[in-house]
């Protein structure tokens, strides 16, 4: 996932308190909360949990996050997180703003692939309820952080599933979940930069979960959406997102690219009860996440 702009930081750090209480940052143009799909998630019993913590190649101090989906395919996944996020963002941060810091920014690696969001666990639920489209298919997931829906397609089946991240910090985190989880076999960690121009690999289903974090970004997702959409045989699309920042919603600029197609369009869900750390703190909130999403092309 391509770094953030200072810009985009500081509206991270804005919203958060917001966002843990349930504010949405785009509250004006989302439809009715009555428009909403509800998604109660299982709260987490610390008592049926136990977090596990190791150090990853006897380096990356790792602790594992399960995350409950709920369903009779998959109740729940456990991947692994970065063990002190907030460290490595105040690390981010401080390059950011000072281009003489010892250590530069592009020698840091992305924070934010490392923590669960709650994107990947509605994009989980939507991989489950076409599960017949995933077995013995390839799937591509786009920034695919500690990897919920990489572990969510494999247990489901797939061929292959390609995770795609710009980070190799975070690909460590993934591929040790997935060591763990007995899916490895399946899932095949591959650094990537969205902005280059080498094209996204074949395949069936294109994920991409909560990675529309500035507008430069989303951008691009979008132009590779487009990218996928004119080849012969298109795949299934998954887009979720979580965040809904200002700017991020790529979706007009694709529709301009299919005139003769009716326009795609977000779907908003709220999903209740989504427990996690994000990368500002390392003590794990309980919040409400509305959330929207593309799903097309499923048979």
């Amino acid at each position: 996932m391509k770094q953030l702009t200072t810009n985009s930081i500081l509206l991270i750090l804005f919203v958060l308190p917001f966002l843990c209480s349930g504010f949405s940052s785009s509250a004006s143009n989302l439809p009715s909360k009555s428009e909403k799909q509800i998604i109660n998630l299982e709260v987490p019993d610390d008592k049926d949990i136990k977090v596990l913590r190791r150090k990853i190649n006897g380096k990356v101090p790792a602790r594992s996050r399960t995350v409950f989906i709920g369903t009779e395919e998959i109740d729940r996944i456990t991947t692994w997180e970065l063990e002190s996020p907030s460290k490595l963002m105040q690390l981010w941060w401080d390059a950011d703003l000072d281009p003489s810091a010892v250590v530069k920014k592009e020698k840091i690696a992305d924070p934010f692939g490392t923590v669960v969001w709650p994107g990947s666990i509605l994009a989980s639920k939507e991989l489950i309820q076409h599960k017949d489209q995933i077995a013995n298919f390839t799937v591509l997931v786009l920034g695919c952080g500690t990897g919920v829906e990489a572990q969510a397609a494999a247990l489901l089946g797939a061929k292959k599933v390609i995770a795609l991240d710009i980070s190799k910090l975070t690909l460590r985190l993934l591929k040790f979940g997935c060591e763990q989880a007995g899916v490895d076999d399946v899932v095949e960690p591959t650094l990537f930069d969205l902005f280059s121009d080498q094209p996204l690999p074949d395949c069936d289903v294109m994920v991409a979960a909560d990675v529309l974090y500035n507008e430069e970004l989303a951008a691009q997702i979008g132009k590779r959406v487009t990218e996928v959409l004119r080849r012969n045989i298109p795949p299934v699309i998954l887009v979720t997102d979580s965040q809904r920042f200002a700017g991020t919603d790529f979706l007009p600029d694709v529709n301009k690219n299919f005139p003769d197609q009716d326009p795609l369009d977000w779907s908003f869900f709220e999903l209740k009860n989504f427990r996690g750390s994000g990368v500002m703190m390392d003590t794990d909130q309980t919040y409400d996440a509305t959330t929207r999403m593309i799903s097309i092309n499923w048979q």
